[in-house]
């Protein structure tokens, strides 16, 4: 009985423990850069010139490392896209062209996105 209750003491201890232990992410960490943002949204585009604050802003996985973005205030969806993680909380978009940039850096989510006529900007966007 001696040796019982310190065995028992220890297992509880190993169990609460390990169960509690921050989870390590084994994948690429791109799921990091879906999420909700509240901010100011710009668009422009022939027929249409929006310019609001506060406003919500969804990114979403489409698959593996593709996105795409909702705007919720008949602003046109951006979609398919490429974000690549570039350290713990950055993901920035793999455009070339310097025209079709999206970067979510920590809280904060920054869209200067021009394709078709059409423009998108969004800036001071935080994470809900």
């Amino acid at each position: 009985m001696k040796l019982f209750i310190p065995l028992a003491a220890l297992s509880l201890s190993i169990i609460l423990i390990t169960s509690c232990a921050k989870k390590d992410n084994t994948g690429d960490g791109s799921a990091g850069a879906s999420g909700s943002f509240i901010g100011r949204v710009q668009y422009q585009d022939n027929s249409l010139d929006v310019d609001r604050d506060n406003r919500l802003i969804r990114v979403l996985q489409v698959s593996g490392n593709t996105y795409k973005i909702e705007f919720y205030t008949g602003i046109p969806n951006i979609t398919d896209f490429v974000l690549n993680k570039t350290n713990d909380s950055t993901w920035v978009s793999s455009d070339t062209t310097g025209l079709k940039n999206v970067t979510i850096e920590g809280k904060m989510l920054t869209i200067n996105y021009q394709s078709n006529s059409q423009s998108w900007n969004v800036t001071d966007a935080v994470r809900k």
